[in-house]
């Protein structure tokens, strides 16, 4: 089950005197993501990298920002990838501290820089939703909204026509509990 970042996370720590100060961030689109990149760089002028990853839409992106070909950018991204994390972005800035890490040194703390920003952010499950009409007799709306709500089903809107329709949103996990509850005397339609 994929996981999202439910808000943004930071993580710093230091290296042999380099620090490495590791945001993540959730993300909808990539120029969200190129905006936050952009933002993170104008916050550290006088940072030495910037390495990022990012995916949207299962659609990665990465960058070393002159770090040595393959040991910041890849890093954090097999974080995120591992973790099965979708839509985020990641930046690790890094100021360099005088000492070499060499090119594992650096895959490490890249990687140690991402993962804690991805802990601080909390990861959660993606829960997907579905959305029906329900439709009863008046005389069966209070039992239904009494019925819909114990068994954990949120009731979005009510209409009052001649009927009454309720606008219901179900997880995944619900649904056969959910198609189970309707068959009893109820119309129900799914909004696409």
């Amino acid at each position: 089950m994929p996981l999202i970042l439910p808000k943004s996370g930071e993580y710093a720590f230091e290296e042999k005197r380099s620090k490495f100060i590791g945001y993540c961030t959730p993300i909808d689109s990539e120029e969200g993501a190129k905006q936050i990149i952009a933002k993170i760089r104008v916050a550290h002028p006088k940072a030495n990298h910037n390495v990022y990853a990012y995916c949207v839409n299962n659609i990665p992106r990465m960058s070393d920002d002159g770090e040595p070909q393959g040991t910041g950018g890849m890093p954090i991204l097999n974080v995120y990838e591992k973790s099965g994390i979708i839509n985020y972005v990641c930046v690790v800035t890094r100021y360099f501290g005088g000492t070499l890490l060499g090119a594992g040194g650096l895959v490490r703390a890249y990687s140690k820089a991402a993962k804690g920003a991805m802990d601080a952010a909390e990861p959660e499950a993606l829960v997907i939703r579905k959305t029906f009409k329900v439709t009863c007799a008046y005389a069966l709306l209070d039992k239904t909204k009494y019925n819909f709500d114990k068994l954990g089903f949120e009731i979005l809107d009510v209409e009052y026509t001649s009927d009454c329709t309720l606008t219901m949103s179900i997880t995944e996990a619900q649904l056969p509990q959910f198609m189970q509850e309707i068959s009893y005397g109820y119309t129900a339609t799914e909004i696409l």
